[in-house]
């Protein structure tokens, strides 16, 4: 007796074979902090970039090139962290050179915060958000929140800003509004005299 070639079927709903057929898509946060990933790499490859080219300004002389106008040598690179719009970057390899000349323009030195971000946690001070509040906010734009260090040192910026424009010299041109009970000092005028009742 032929034996029948057809494969056996089951009963299976349509629903399930669409299912099975479709590569399973991760879920939005995954995503996005897939796509957060993506660009600190991509940043972190550009920045390293930048500042070979700097450090190649800097000496004269690109990489084993021999010219009459070097200036200096190269002396490796030493890794950092940097805390960008973005994401965290670590180990982000900066170059330096034997003389210690070189500093980046990328980031300020001894600092781990793009200026962008220092600038945006100091506004957040400025307009009166908490200290947790800020940690928060940061942790959710840029995946890390600010350390105790960073917060004790942008309240001593922000000190210290607050005493040079405290100090600072008026100019002869201001004018001085003085309010009282019966009378109202505007611009520096002198008040009309009272007349006395009789």
């Amino acid at each position: 007796m032929p034996v029948s070639k057809k494969k056996p079927t089951t009963l299976t709903s349509g629903v399930s074979t669409q299912e099975s057929s479709s590569p399973a898509l991760p879920e939005q946060e995954d995503f996005r902090q897939y796509l957060r990933r993506l660009a600190v790499s991509a940043i972190q490859v550009l920045i390293e970039q930048v500042m070979r080219e700097e450090l190649e300004q800097c000496i004269g002389a690109s990489w084993g090139e021999c010219t009459p106008n070097r200036r200096g040598y190269r002396n490796g690179s030493y890794t950092r962290d940097l805390v960008t719009s973005t994401g965290r970057i670590e180990n982000l390899n900066v170059p330096r050179d034997r003389e210690g000349v070189f500093h980046s323009q990328v980031f300020d030195r001894y600092t781990r915060y793009e200026p962008e971000v220092a600038e945006a946690l100091t506004e957040m001070f400025v307009s009166g958000t908490s200290t947790h509040k800020v940690g928060e906010v940061a942790a959710t734009l840029m995946g890390v929140a600010p350390s105790a260090s960073t917060v004790s040192r942008l309240n001593h910026t922000l000190t210290e800003q607050y005493e040079t424009w405290r100090k600072r010299p008026l100019l002869p041109h201001y004018r001085i509004l003085y309010a009282g009970r019966s009378s109202i000092l505007r611009f520096g005028m002198a008040p009309k005299p009272m007349r006395p009742s009789s």
